[in-house]
């Protein structure tokens, strides 16, 4: 009986270790293949992309508080988690909704869970990435802050890279449509960005007019 349990939580390990890493590293070298099997086979675990969500707010947590002085400009007295938080769960919301809302124009394939799995999955080379170059941001010299940026700006260039081919892959376009569905998904997310402001600008010119008049009411009767 402990033996096979023993093995059943052997198993287990295994395959969330492959899931959280050896499976990423699969789609990162070999993205064509890789997401068209995430596509049709359903090789995507949603519990993946919500690790690397989660992961990614906690590197920008990490990185606010323990980069290396050297490249560490932050004032401690300004940090806020909710915001930090917002700056990844604000952007992955809005982008996920105009993706698809404007790939829903172009009969693409893909769902909303696949296009926030794939965006999910596309944050795990900027994760390792950023939390290495914080540790090492730690120990190195003046001339060696290039490999900090170097570092962070690889990052930023794979995780590009594995969305670019992992919403091709899922929405099943070719290479000039996956362009104009970039195109389309930066319009999509100015209108949403454009009617939230004018949604808050609105709430702000209305709370100004009842308290103006509440406080010509109180001048007046008061």
């Amino acid at each position: 009986m402990n033996s096979t349990l023993k093995k059943i939580h052997k198993e287990s390990v295994r395959t969330v270790f492959k899931d959280l890493f050896g499976h990423p590293l699969y789609l990162l070298s070999h993205p064509i293949k890789g997401f068209d099997q995430f596509k049709r086979e359903n090789t995507g675990k949603s519990y993946v992309a919500w690790f690397y969500f989660g992961m990614m707010i906690l590197v920008n947590i990490i990185a606010f508080n323990g980069n290396g002085f050297l490249v560490n400009k932050n004032n401690p007295k300004d940090f806020n988690i909710f915001l930090i938080i917002g700056l990844v769960v604000f952007p992955v919301a809005i982008a996920t909704v105009a993706n698809w809302a404007s790939t829903a124009l172009m009969d693409g394939k893909g769902t909303m869970t696949e296009i926030f799995r794939v965006i999910g999955y596309s944050f795990f080379p900027y994760v390792w990435l950023s939390l290495f170059a914080t540790i090492i941001s730690n120990f190195i010299t003046y001339e060696e802050i290039i490999f900090f940026h170097f570092f962070n700006s690889l990052g930023v260039v794979l995780l590009a890279y594995m969305m670019f081919f992992g919403l091709m892959g899922i929405h099943e376009f070719g290479l000039m449509k996956t362009i104009m569905m970039f195109v389309f998904t930066i319009i999509a997310i100015a209108a949403v960005l454009f009617v939230i402001l004018l949604f808050l600008s609105l709430i702000q010119y209305t709370y100004s007019f009842i308290d103006s008049v509440i406080d010509e009411f109180i001048w007046r009767f008061w």
